[in-house]
């Protein structure tokens, strides 16, 4: 039942494939000059080659009858008919077959190497099945006496391969999805191609404008027509114009003739012509196609790789925005903290100094007037009393000198120069270390926090010159230029280590005290540069004189 179901579904094609194949071959057979049954122009090859790559292989029964009805209606009798639609038939199975199976199928025309195959294939070989079953029964039936069986074995393959090269590729890129759009081609430029190629088939193969203009061998000349069209023109609309050109050519040269049988040579070697010019068009079409293909898909990607360069620009940015905004909250976070850690100095110092300072400086009044007292009546309690109060005097000294270094009061009242001076010299006595201080003469007060941030500045770098470098000597040097500050910190010690410099001179430096000197001076929107050979170590950092807040103050 299925079979049958199926059969009734496949009959409308195959009865409208029988109609189509009997009209196109009976248009060709007008055409038929050494038999009736024997045309150089066979465009049911095509037809039948086209219908089975579309459709399948289920409507071969409409090749069949057609062939039998066109030929039984022509000449011959039934067995001959018989003979000559099995021939047509099997061509175009075997045809159909070698193209799905070697060349790509019913996509056959969309591949250069693949329209050389469908050449080979199903226009030279499948084409002698036909050529030779036609023959065949036309001699063995009696309808080609006295007639020469190469000529009329010749006429029949050289009828069906035109067909075949001139009307498969109409029904196959018709059918097929819309094409890959060309770039686009001015329609004016499109016209005058196609109007080029069909005037000129008139002239070469007619007797317009010249008359007997056909004698002259001037069919090279439409080479360069019909590269232009199909270069101008899409495949599909390539292969429609080559066949209206062909028929331009055969009518112009039947109509040249006057009515007069034209040599089945001539006609021979125009249908071998057209099939040249058709493979012609039709792989200048496809290249140009293939072409257009690559590029559109170069285009894609050139756009895909745009939008995805321009997307991870993006995110890069967006990353580096985040990254930025941390650092400078990490920046502002760090500036802030020793801002409040300057603060607490202050407040520590203010209160050893106000405080704890006074109530030593009272501790050693009382014992020295206890002392006094004593004297007489108990000289060891006077001479334990009075060493009491040294060491009283001392740790006040120390309590003093502390207090000063936690915050020198000198820089608040005197300003930066008069506060390291005062330092040093301090730093000179209790380090043994030789330090030269070179400031400008004009040199004036800077905001209170700029002068606190040098100051502190200097005295980590000569803290670390003490407990590192083992150098006997410092030079310090602070330039005032032109929009900018320069502090330089030197020493002829031993350097940092090799394996240390990398990160002491990155900004990721691992030391707490050079980390908050990178800190300090990124919060006036300066740089810290830290350079370190066998003969000592260079601590630069170069200020912004007209910042005169740090960073992220507000």
């Amino acid at each position: 039942m299925g079979g049958i179901a199926q059969a009734a579904r496949s009959l409308p094609l195959v009865t409208g494939l029988a109609v189509l194949y009997f009209f196109g071959s009976k248009l060709g057979l007008r055409l038929a000059i050494v038999h009736p049954s024997a045309t150089a122009v066979w465009p049911g090859t095509g037809i039948a080659l086209a219908a089975l790559l579309l459709l399948g292989y289920r409507v071969w029964p409409g090749i069949f009858f057609g062939a039998f009805a066109v030929n039984l209606t022509t000449a011959g009798s039934i067995l001959s008919s018989l003979g000559i639609a099995s021939g047509n038939t099997l061509e175009a199975l075997l045809g159909a077959y070698l193209v799905t199976r070697f060349a790509n199928g019913r996509r056959v025309f969309n591949r250069a190497e693949d329209i050389f195959k469908f050449a080979l294939l199903a226009c030279i070989v499948a084409t002698t099945v036909s050529a030779s079953f036609g023959t065949a029964s036309l001699v063995l039936t009696g309808f080609a006496h006295g007639m020469k069986q190469e000529a009329l074995w010749l006429t029949w393959w050289l009828g069906d391969m035109a067909g075949a090269i001139l009307v498969t590729p109409c029904f196959l890129l018709w059918s097929s999805q819309a094409e890959t759009p060309r770039r686009q081609r001015p329609l004016l430029l499109q016209g005058v191609a196609l109007a080029s190629l069909l005037l000129v088939g008139l002239v070469v193969f007619g007797d317009f404008p010249f008359p007997n203009g056909q004698d002259f061998p001037l069919k090279f000349a439409c080479i360069p027509f019909v590269v232009w069209v199909a270069f101008e023109l899409r495949p599909r609309a390539a292969a429609l114009a080559i066949l209206a050109f062909s028929a331009i050519a055969i009518g112009s040269a039947l109509h040249a003739a006057h009515g007069a049988a034209i040599p089945n040579e001539s006609l021979l070697v125009i249908q071998v012509f057209l099939g040249i010019a058709a493979m012609t068009s039709l792989l200048v079409s496809v290249a140009v196609s293939e072409r257009n293909r690559h590029e559109e898909t170069l285009q894609k990607a050139k756009i895909e790789l745009e939008e995805r360069v321009s997307e991870r620009t993006r995110e890069l940015e967006e990353r580096i925005a985040r990254q930025e905004h941390a650092e400078q909250a990490l920046r502002g976070l760090s500036t802030r903290l020793l801002q409040i850690q300057d603060q607490e100095r202050r407040r520590i110092a203010r209160e050893l100094h106000d405080s704890t300072g006074q109530s030593l400086a009272v501790l050693t009044m009382n014992l020295s007037k206890c002392s006094k007292e004593v004297e007489g009546s108990n000289p060891e309690l006077s001479r334990q009393l009075g060493e009491s109060r040294e060491i009283a005097q001392s740790v006040s000294d120390e309590l003093r000198t502390t207090s000063y270094l936690l915050h020198p009061p000198l820089l608040d009242e005197m300003g930066l120069q008069a506060g390291l001076r005062w330092y040093i010299e301090g730093f000179k006595k209790r380090s043994n270390i030789d330090v030269r201080l070179n400031l400008p003469e004009n040199l004036e007060r800077l905001p209170p926090d700029l002068e606190l941030m040098i100051f502190r500045v200097v005295q980590e770098g000569l803290t670390n010159i003490h407990r590192h470098s083992g150098s006997a000597t410092a030079a310090i040097c602070l330039c005032n230029s032109i929009g900018k500050l320069t502090l330089e910190i030197r020493d002829q010690g031993t350097g940092i280590p090799t394996d240390k410099r990398a990160d002491v001179a990155g900004p990721g430096t691992a030391g707490v005290g050079l980390r908050g000197m990178r800190e300090r001076v990124r919060g006036f929107g300066g740089e810290l540069e830290i350079s370190s050979d066998g003969k000592g170590t260079l601590v630069r950092a170069v200020i912004p004189f007209r910042a005169s807040a740090p960073a992220g103050d507000g």
